[in-house]
């Protein structure tokens, strides 16, 4: 295989490790996320207090008044039911659930792409030092012919 070969499958790979990697990423930062919301959730059950703030907007607060602990929660195409705190509780566990399931599948990836690179990595200093032995192989040649 040619050096230019070698090269563009070296960097294939290591644009799939990349992507990888941010994916993984992406699924850790969900989980944070998620598990900041069932923190935060978990406080406001058990607080006695009667105001808040409220993210308006892009970093804009205001402050709220609770009437009551009713949620309203989005589940797809701006459509919004109505949901208790152990509702969405169980619904953040299951989304943490799914995120934590598919975090082996793309470590496993991870691994079948760096076993590819070592794979290759291996084969081109296999080919590479035949190469040297074919030219040492010649130099013998060479030198025997001169005698």
């Amino acid at each position: 295989m040619e050096q230019q070969e070698y090269l563009l499958k070296l960097q294939m790979l290591e644009q799939q490790a990349n992507q990888f990697g941010e994916q993984l990423n992406v699924i850790n930062q969900q989980i944070s996320e998620l598990t900041m919301l069932k923190s935060n959730l978990l406080h406001l059950d058990k607080s006695k207090e009667k105001e808040i703030y409220s993210e308006f907007g892009k970093g804009i607060f205001i402050k709220a008044k609770l009437d009551s602990k009713d949620f309203l929660v989005d589940v797809g195409n701006k459509i919004y039911v109505p949901k208790n705190f152990n509702e969405i509780s169980k619904i953040i566990d299951e989304q943490i659930d799914k995120f934590e399931e598919i975090k082996p599948e793309i470590a496993k990836r991870v691994e079948q792409v760096n076993k590819q690179l070592n794979s290759l990595i291996e084969q081109a200093r296999k080919e590479k030092g035949g190469d040297k032995t074919k030219k040492v192989e010649k130099s013998k040649e060479v030198k025997g012919k001169r005698k």
